[in-house]
């Protein structure tokens, strides 16, 4: 911090200060210590949230005299994507055998199905139990007239039981499933057992040689190099704590052969290791990303890049599919409030925020187009002294000579 005025050893009260907090929060939106060029204001909000709970503890602590009043970055109320349509659904279940493998395909296929007609999100999905009451898990009627439904226990994000109406779409999905096939977990995508293309040779660098790569050359130039997918140089190059302090713009190009020769002749793994299957259970998070790269895979795009906000591309993810099922219900009609049963939220706000506009915005399409079709009873004053629904009459020529002199004299 010696660009800040401040050297050699602080004490607590020395940068708990609202300046140096300010500061913090500029150089964090700036992208400092971070592999991309600008992190987003929400992402500078959790970060400083994190500190600024610290820096309560102190003053509780009595280490420095007060807690400053920080303020947050402004957000704009805007979706970081947005809702997919059955088409895009359509192109990431078509994508994802290339993404995970054939034999692995169907039950992410079955996952993304599930998502789709239920509006879960990746923990709900992953938390979805055929029979288990810790779980969430759907509930059958018993008699007529009772629609199935969905439980969700205490344990999940608003901290309270919950039952609420199952989509059509989603009870007749599930009733597909064969009944000696009703147990255990209702969503279980299989791990991907390899991330190598197949019918290619391939090499693992050694942890030297991969990290003098990363510093020269992308990560597809390095996959191309290593004939493995970039998903699989990025896996090698976190589990080595490497971090990029900036992101390539441009094609590195083709790393010479030579190098890649004398690379592969210290390569850590090559063609024909034995590759280890994973045989727990996926945790949430690598579905989340495993979904992310399928949207990536089908070239479907919810957030376009902007140089000027240092935005970064998209691609759809688990969470846009969930909005794609918000955008079904909307469009169906369905009222706000029972929009917020459904998708779960804690706070009607949330509902508001992110979809109520949508529906405002299509009412207001709706009643434009109504009141400027070449169809629509006009309302014009223009020959007449009445608006309203119902024309008027056109005032004769003595008339109109009448209001003229009449508008002429006030």
């Amino acid at each position: 911090m010696a660009d800040h005025g401040i050297e050699g050893e602080v004490m607590v009260r020395d940068v708990m200060t609202l300046d140096m907090l300010e500061y913090l929060q500029e150089r964090l939106l700036e992208g400092d210590e971070s592999r991309y060029d600008h992190r987003s204001p929400n992402t500078v909000n959790s970060s400083m949230g994190a500190v600024m709970a610290f820096v309560r503890f102190c003053a509780k602590r009595d280490w420095i005299v007060k807690v400053p009043d920080l303020d947050s970055l402004s957000v704009d109320d805007v979706m970081k994507g947005r809702p997919i349509t059955g088409e895009e659904l359509d192109r990431m279940i078509e994508a994802t055998s290339r993404v995970v493998g054939k034999n692995e395909a169907p039950s992410w296929q079955f996952a993304l199905r599930v998502l789709w007609y239920s509006g879960f999100r990746v923990g709900d999905l992953m938390d979805f139990h055929w029979e288990d009451e810790r779980h969430i898990r759907p509930v059958w009627p018993t008699r007529s007239g009772v629609h199935p439904t969905i439980t969700v226990p205490s344990s999940q994000k608003n901290g309270k039981l919950q039952e609420v109406p199952m989509l059509p779409e989603l009870e007749a999905f599930l009733l597909e499933v064969p009944k000696v096939k009703r147990t255990g977990w209702i969503v279980n995508p299989l791990a991907i057992t390899s991330t190598v293309k197949p019918g290619c040779k391939w090499f693992q660098p050694s942890p030297d040689d991969l990290v003098a790569l990363a510093k020269q050359y992308s990560n597809l130039s390095i996959a191309a190099a290593c004939g493995v997918s970039d998903a699989a140089v990025r896996k090698w190059l976190k589990k080595q704590g490497f971090r990029r302090s900036r992101e390539f713009k441009v094609d590195t190009g083709t790393i010479p052969e030579a190098v890649v020769q004398d690379v592969e002749s210290r390569a850590k793994r090559r063609t024909g290791a034995v590759q280890v299957p994973i045989s727990e259970r996926l945790t949430k998070e690598r579905v989340g990303r495993t979904i992310a790269a399928i949207g990536e895979e089908a070239g479907i795009v919810v957030r376009q890049e902007d140089e000027r906000t240092g935005t970064r591309t998209k691609f759809a993810s688990a969470h846009d599919i969930r909005r794609g099922c918000a955008q079904r219900l909307i469009n169906a009609g369905v009222s706000a409030e029972t929009l917020k049963v459904v998708m779960r939220h804690a706070d009607f706000a949330t509902t508001e925020k992110y979809y109520g506009a949508m529906r405002s915005a299509q009412a207001a399409a709706s009643e434009v187009r109504q009141k400027l079709t070449p169809d629509a009873t006009s309302d014009a004053l223009v020959g007449g002294l009445m608006g309203g629904q119902e024309k008027t009459p056109q005032l004769s020529a003595s008339e109109l000579m009448t209001l003229k002199r009449l508008l002429a004299s006030i």
